[in-house]
């Protein structure tokens, strides 16, 4: 095992440490929350928050495994789509929100192919869902015009609640350059089966393919990342509620950088 390796390994059973404290303060911000169902950014931060508590919890129990990469991966998707959207956020997470109507149409659509009956009232709901919100999620075409006697395309919806915007472009919208650049875009090699991530997985031996788990930095990194998002995701429910936590955050993170440097 390489010297970098050998210090990472000796590393990761503290990380574990310190992400279940994080887990117990995360729980503690899902305990302590409520919110108005008009404010769309405390559910959106709230639903976030829950699957990044997910996220670490998978994280923890694969551990070496090479798929906690994936997870990491979602987790700076996740962390910086709510960065995002909290800079707008009377705008952006009623967006994010209201995207649902999209799903369900899809849905509703899907099932009038498949020759399905569909509830009066929930067809009903849905276009009118879709006729006060829709508009924003359209495609070129259907949100210009088309000429006349041209069909609308089939589904004149985008396929995600921030089209126009790449995952690279609110990274860097919000300062998180580097893990979009270090860690995201190196971990959907593996996440897309480029043979980039696949070739770290694997050597050749006397005509045999041999797969490696994931290596300690890589198992560190992941466990880092998975810090981080968790971390930066309490603060903004904990700062947007109001819940008062900000305290017991403060001298969580303090504690966490003052184990990085002096181990």
């Amino acid at each position: 095992m390489e010297d970098k390796d050998q210090k990472a390994d000796a590393r990761i059973p503290g990380l574990c440490l310190w992400l279940n404290k994080l887990l117990a303060l995360a729980n503690e911000t899902i305990d302590n929350a409520t919110y108005c169902e008009d404010d769309h950014l405390a559910f959106m931060a709230l639903c976030f928050l829950s699957k990044q508590i997910d996220h670490i919890r998978s994280i923890l129990a694969l551990i070496p495994s090479r798929d906690v990469i994936l997870i990491a991966r979602s987790m700076i998707e996740g962390l910086c789509q709510l960065l995002w959207a909290a800079r707008d956020p009377d705008v952006l997470p009623l967006r994010w929100r209201t995207f649902a109507w999209v799903h369900d149409w899809r849905i509703m659509q899907a099932k009038t192919e498949a020759g399905e009956s569909i509830d009066p009232e929930r067809r009903a709901a849905i276009q009118e869902a879709l006729r006060v919100f829709g508009d924003q999620f359209l495609k070129g075409r259907a949100r210009v015009g088309v000429g006349p006697g041209e069909p609308l395309p089939a589904d004149p919806y985008h396929k995600v609640w921030n089209a126009g915007y790449q995952i690279r472009q609110i990274c860097e919208s919000v300062g998180a350059e580097d893990l979009y650049r270090k860690l995201y875009v190196p971990f959907s090699d593996w996440q897309h089966w480029g043979p980039g991530g696949l070739g770290a997985a694997i050597h050749r031996q006397a005509g045999r393919i041999v797969y490696s788990s994931l290596r300690p930095t890589d198992a560190a990194t992941a466990l880092t990342v998975g810090f981080q998002c968790l971390l930066q995701t309490v603060e903004v429910v904990d700062r947007h509620l109001d819940l008062g936590l900000a305290a017991k955050i403060t001298d969580l993170r303090d504690g966490y950088i003052n184990w990085h440097e002096t181990n």
